[in-house]
């Protein structure tokens, strides 16, 4: 789903050998092929790293990933954008940074675009214990655990170890798409697509390569990602709702 319209439109790159080879400087990067398609992941213990999520600053500027770096460009591992916004850069459903809640849960139907449209949507969750979690927006109400972090997205790809129905193989839907997944061993991967992919692919991706029982859509054509010795392009100087960033503590 796309609710805001950006007229620059990114062009995907394929990841060279040399950007590979900067790869082994990151231990936590991976440059992925499957099946044919191209992708960057980030695969990490969130346990052992600092994860944050930003939309707005004090001043109530949207970030950009300009203004992010400025604010972390010494303890970065990885960035990339967290979800869906509307027309004002908000967060389209619940966000939650440093223990607030900034937006509440939206559990709207009927609306247009894929974050109402192929449900279930979901909630990427870290915990006061740093633990991670991927659940459906409808269990959001009973989970028993403190949110420290929280972005709403959709549609899930991933629930309790089944690709989500609405899904075909043979989709010819495909676009730069990134998401998010919660490992067997209890591991946060942050993937990006480089290839254009349909929503069965990058789901085959998380349950056959990384092992996950649960991962989340974060969004589509605009999305974007910054890791410090491996960056297959520039990043634009535009502003995408909301961010999600991994750094050493």
């Amino acid at each position: 789903m796309r609710i805001l319209t950006i007229l620059t439109i990114l062009t995907a790159l394929n990841v060279p050998s040399t950007v590979r080879a900067q790869a082994k400087n990151n231990e936590l990067i991976e440059p992925v092929t499957f099946q044919g398609r191209h992708y960057i992941a980030c695969k990490f213990n969130p346990k052992r790293y600092l994860v944050e999520m930003f939309n707005r600053n004090d001043r109530g500027d949207v970030y950009t990933f300009q203004s992010l770096l400025a604010r972390k460009s010494h303890t970065l591992i990885f960035a990339m954008n967290a979800g869906m916004y509307e027309k004002d850069l908000s967060p389209v459903g619940l966000f939650v940074s440093e223990g607030k809640t900034i937006k509440p849960i939206n559990l709207a139907a009927n609306l247009p675009g894929n974050f109402y449209q192929l449900k279930p949507n979901g909630i990427f969750i870290l915990d006061d214990q740093n633990i991670a979690h991927i659940i459906t927006s409808e269990s959001y109400a009973s989970i028993p655990y403190h949110v420290k972090l929280a972005t709403q997205s959709g549609p899930m790809l991933l629930i309790d170890g089944a690709i989500n129905n609405n899904f075909s193989q043979r989709s010819t839907n495909i676009n730069i798409r990134n998401a998010i997944g919660v490992d067997n061993q209890g591991n946060a991967v942050f993937i990006i697509s480089t290839d254009k992919v349909n929503f069965y692919e990058l789901a085959q991706l998380f349950k056959e390569r990384y092992n996950c029982s649960n991962a989340l859509y974060m969004d589509g054509f605009v999305s974007q990602y910054y890791a410090p010795g491996l960056q297959a392009h520039a990043t634009e100087p535009i502003p995408l709702g909301t961010f999600i960033t991994i750094s050493h503590r």
